[in-house]
């Protein structure tokens, strides 16, 4: 997330600032039309404060529109055998070992569990392989993980039941 803000901030803020600074004559006219004074300084706590407002409102937007969830962490869990993990629908699932398979209340396309290291769904039966991220999504198909070893151990992101 922070990979994605401060960049944007960046080219936000070379956006804005760059038409004032382009060329003498336009600055000028920029500072006399928003009574800004010729020796006015930006300091660093000005630079800070508007970094902060700005990424607030970029957060604000873009879950507005659905672009992104901010509230959500990444918690280690480990299960026993028969065990299983319904997944909520968008939730994250990284397998780190054990036993596991998907079980799927349907084998239609966009209805199991995409495995999206290769990009592609994984349907009842299949077992997970080590190291990928497993996503849920919103569908009218239920998925779940049944842990099939002694133990089996995930980093999940997002919702999900124990059955």
């Amino acid at each position: 997330m922070k990979k994605l803000i401060l960049p944007l901030i960046a080219v936000l803020l070379v956006v804005s600032v760059y038409p004032i600074l382009a060329t003498a004559s336009s600055a000028e006219s920029a500072r006399s039309e928003m009574n800004i004074p010729d020796d006015t300084l930006i300091n660093y706590g000005y630079l800070q404060k508007f970094k902060e407002e700005l990424k607030q409102e970029l957060i604000e937007e873009l879950t507005a529109q659905g672009g992104i969830t901010v509230a959500t962490e990444y918690k280690d869990v480990s299960f026993k055998e028969g065990q299983m993990i319904l997944l909520a629908p968008d939730a994250e699932i990284i397998y780190r070992g054990g036993g596991a398979v998907v079980i799927t209340s349907s084998g239609e396309e966009n209805e199991g569990i995409t495995d999206m290291a290769e990009g592609r769904e994984l349907f009842s039966g299949e077992a997970l392989e080590y190291g990928h991220i497993y996503y849920a999504s919103e569908s009218e198909s239920r998925k779940a993980i049944l842990v099939t070893g002694a133990k089996a151990y995930f980093t999940v992101r997002g919702d999900y039941e124990i059955a």
